[in-house]
């Protein structure tokens, strides 16, 4: 095995979600909703601009539109927070902002995993894959 098989074994996919990962200022949110592109789905909403780093980050929203208890807005941020946690190495360089819909309230991870990458899909965020 050469040097540079080795390095690509060992180049390994980390699924971790950093804090430089984060959209956490107003201007950062106000830039990709004045900028970016929007894709709803029956979960989530999305609006999507190209990033100013090399890598893709995100911010999410849960109004009180969703439920007035807290709880149910969390785990909608928790869906959408561990949707893009495990899908984000496969995502172009693009600021984006979760936006949480009505439709979910109750459902699985898998239902907004899927509904998101179908949306990403239509956006052309997705990278190409192999």
């Amino acid at each position: 095995m050469e040097v540079n098989d080795k390095r690509r074994v060992e180049e390994k996919i980390r699924f971790t979600f950093k804090k430089h990962e984060k959209l956490r200022k107003q201007k950062e949110f106000e830039r990709v909703f004045r900028e970016g592109k929007s894709y709803g789905g029956s979960t989530v909403a999305f609006y999507f601009a190209e990033s100013e780093v090399e890598f893709p980050r995100a911010g999410f929203i849960a109004s009180k539109k969703i439920s007035k208890k807290a709880v149910i807005r969390n785990r909608a941020k928790r869906l959408m927070r561990e949707v893009f946690r495990l899908n984000k190495h496969r995502l172009k360089p693009v600021d984006i902002i979760f936006i949480a819909r009505k439709g979910i309230v109750g459902k699985k991870f898998k239902e907004v995993e899927e509904d998101f990458l179908n949306l990403a899909r239509k956006a052309g965020i997705l990278k190409e894959q192999p």
